[in-house]
């Protein structure tokens, strides 16, 4: 459909607050093995548990600062831009984390992180291969990039497996305290919104709070230029939107004569890209920034994961706009839904 509305207010943030599921899956292991043998996903942890930081604490603490060359945080960015953590963080402010990392150095055959105990630091490898072993069985690599331990800081869980360098290797770690009151503390303050802004888009009704706590965590946020293309016309379907700030067009394009027409728009708290991902048809429209957009995506397994409530809400909707088409087709027009 067209999509709902919202009377939002004008923040989103990440909902990192509340306790973990409890599962069997090593989360201190890149997302990449947590998935089981059939290729599904394992059931992702619906929030972040840290330890409470006071607002006095967060106040009063100061991060130590090791500063670094350009080299070394180009590849910082580049290991951490799929670390959800560290998605839409401000550059200064990632500038700032990067900062915070020291380097440290381990020796062939030496245990960084060891299953079951508390953990201390999280690390970006900056040099040399890793083992992930879990219960004595190695179930991942890393080979001379990647990032690991920072779901046991979050969760305050022991470490879910052991990490043990195979070569020599050098890594950039972030501690315990730096790393809850830079990461995780700054983005459970900023969480306060997340759950009442999605409660007030109408065809989130149908989730519960702890599904629109999922949704917060799952969604990432991307941002268009006036005039950018978000996705075209006839392109497969791989991802859900939901506008946060700016204004987009959807623009259709009549198979036989090539005429163009904007027949939706799409503002703060409105959705789209819903109808390509229930039918598995393709994108039925085009849909381009009309001013600077900013967007929270949601990619197709975690839709069919947690807006399976909202889905028939969804098809009705289809549905309705594609009885409108059919009738403006009927008299010459073309219309349809995302």
């Amino acid at each position: 459909g067209w999509g709902g509305r919202s009377r939002a207010p004008r923040q989103f943030y990440l909902r990192l607050s509340g306790m973990p599921e409890v599962d069997d899956v090593p989360h201190d292991l890149p997302e990449v093995y947590q998935r089981a043998k059939d290729g599904t996903s394992f059931k992702r942890r619906a929030s972040v548990s840290a330890e409470v930081i006071t607002e006095e604490q967060s106040l009063s603490f100061r991060a130590k600062r090791y500063p670094k060359t350009p080299d070394e945080l180009a590849q910082l960015t580049a290991a951490t831009k799929n670390n959800f953590l560290f998605q839409d963080m401000p550059p200064d402010e990632l500038r700032r984390v990067f900062e915070s990392m020291f380097e440290t150095k381990a020796a062939q055959g030496e245990e960084v992180v060891v299953q079951g105990q508390e953990g201390d630091n999280f690390y970006i490898i900056a040099a040399g291969t890793f083992e992930a072993i879990k219960d004595g069985e190695v179930v991942f690599t890393y080979n001379g990039t990647g990032s690991f331990g920072e779901l046991a800081l979050m969760y305050n869980t022991p470490r879910a497996a052991t990490v043990v360098a195979r070569t020599s290797g050098v890594l950039w770690a972030l501690d315990r305290a730096t790393f809850t009151h830079m990461l995780v503390g700054d983005r459970r303050r900023r969480a306060l919104c997340s759950q009442e802004w999605l409660s007030k888009i109408p065809i989130l009704d149908y989730l519960s709070p702890d599904e629109l706590a999922k949704l917060a965590d799952m969604l990432i946020s991307r941002k268009y230029a006036a005039g950018e293309t978000v996705f075209a016309q006839g392109e497969g379907g791989e991802t859900f939107f939901l506008v946060e700030e700016g204004e987009a067009q959807g623009v259709h394009t009549s198979g036989e004569s090539g005429e163009k027409r904007n027949v939706a728009r799409f503002v703060q708290g409105d959705y789209f890209g819903e109808r390509a991902l229930i039918t598995d048809e393709p994108r039925a429209l085009t849909v381009v920034a009309e001013t600077a957009l900013q967007v929270l995506c949601l990619d197709a397994p975690a839709f069919e994961r947690i807006l399976g409530p909202c889905k028939h809400a969804m098809r009705e909707r289809i549905a309705k706009y594609e009885s409108l088409v059919n009738a403006e087709n009927s008299h010459g027009d073309d219309e349809s839904a995302v």
